[in-house]
């Protein structure tokens, strides 16, 4: 996804500006990112923003309007480019269906709200902006405020077992482990359910909440 959205952002940055055509590439872009990650601290969206004045700067272009710009394009394309899997969509219409509130809580910087998706999401929270990451209880507790609730009537289904599921256990949600690859069970690790594709899950939720 990142490759495909990053060479939309250069070929959108070569369509405004001709002179530049050929002298950045998609490696170049993530070598500037590394770089950053390496030397600085930040959000993810400050990084990738300071990243793209590198890169310009690289190729003779000191112009931090244009990588402001340049990292817009890139948020745009992502949001273009990004494959979901099948049984997302039909998975949030059922719970929906079903009366539960579905959204979303991620570490990072995907623009989820650019998103067809998104329209269906009762919240978003994006980690950064919280001011600390999961597993820590930050990203949880603003979800909670957000779209209110006991915290114990809350499912959190993710595919990391260190963020997704003992991060939400730790803050008292229940924990679904979506396993697509089938991988083993980490040790010390115990998920209030794991299924293999989304499709599982609006049954599974009904039966945890019940229980």
């Amino acid at each position: 996804m990142m490759d495909g959205a990053l060479a939309s952002a250069i070929e959108s940055l070569e369509g405004h500006h001709p002179e530049l055509r050929g002298r950045l590439t998609v490696d170049d872009l993530h070598r500037h990112r590394d770089l950053v990650g390496r030397e600085m601290h930040g959000t993810l969206e400050q990084l990738r923003r300071e990243s793209m004045l590198r890169a310009l700067r690289s190729v003779g272009r000191d112009d931090p309007a244009l990588a402001e710009w340049l990292a817009d394009e890139l948020l745009a394309a992502r949001a273009q480019v990004v494959g979901v899997h099948s049984d997302v969509e039909p998975v949030v219409d059922e719970l929906l269906r079903r009366g539960h509130l579905v959204g979303a809580i991620t570490n990072g910087n995907f623009p989820f709200e650019r998103l067809r998706l998104a329209e269906r999401f009762g919240f978003i929270v994006h980690a950064e902006e919280v001011g600390e990451m999961k597993p820590a209880a930050g990203p949880f507790r603003r979800a909670v405020e957000m779209a209110g609730g006991d915290v114990t009537g809350w499912v959190h289904v993710g595919d990391e077992i260190g963020t997704d599921v003992k991060g939400a256990q730790a803050f008292g949600m229940l924990a679904v482990w979506l396993n697509r690859a089938g991988e083993p069970l980490p040790a010390g690790a115990r998920p209030d359910g794991e299924i293999a594709t989304l499709d599982e899950l609006p049954d599974l939720v009904d039966r945890l909440l019940a229980g």
